[in-house]
């Protein structure tokens, strides 16, 4: 058989969507373990319990900062906090180069702060243990913080449409236009 000359190949490739498998997958985990620090709270573990949250949140924290899913935003904007935003970056890496060449004894000093700010959480964090009132109160909490992992910025696009909706004003005697049409239903 003769081989026909057709035109390009196309090559399509194919994904599997997985994001909501990630979204139910880390909802479902954070709620599990809201309720498990719940439940040894609730049953005389409340030091036990308030150490593995702390310790999940701080360690949680710090690898999605690592990993770039939380921090600044990159982009330019010409938000009133352009600024503020460089400068935040700015002494995050001054913090980050003089951490780096650092003696010994100043990170001495450094764990013993990460350790106060550590237990001061985890005191705080254990306060919030004893007034859950119930399981589903507790999975509730943690899944509401799973949605942050999950959507990091939700809270600032929230506020941000919030404010803008609040400040935004129509100069006096503006009117919307209301325009209505009516369709006959029963005419095709």
């Amino acid at each position: 058989m003769a081989r026909s000359k057709s035109g390009p190949k196309v090559v399509v490739n194919i994904e599997q969507n997985n994001r909501i498998y990630q979204i139910i997958a880390t909802l479902l985990l954070c709620g599990a373990i809201g309720m498990v620090a719940y439940a040894l709270a609730k049953n005389g573990w409340l030091e036990l319990a308030s150490t593995m949250l702390t310790m999940f949140l701080v360690q949680l924290g710090t690898l999605l900062f690592k990993n770039g899913i939380i921090g600044l935003p990159e982009k330019q904007d010409d938000s009133a906090f352009k600024g503020t935003k460089g400068l935040l970056r700015t002494m995050a890496a001054d913090f980050r180069e003089w951490q780096a060449r650092s003696p010994i004894w100043r990170l001495a000093a450094l764990a013993t702060a990460y350790t106060l700010g550590f237990m001061l959480a985890r005191a705080g964090i254990g306060l919030a243990l004893q007034v859950f009132t119930n399981v589903w109160i507790a999975g509730a909490a943690a899944a509401a913080l799973a949605s942050l992992i999950i959507f990091p910025s939700l809270l600032g696009n929230a506020t941000k449409f919030l404010s803008n909706r609040a400040t935004a004003s129509k100069p006096a005697g503006e009117e919307k236009e209301i325009v209505t049409k009516e369709f006959d239903l029963g005419r095709e």
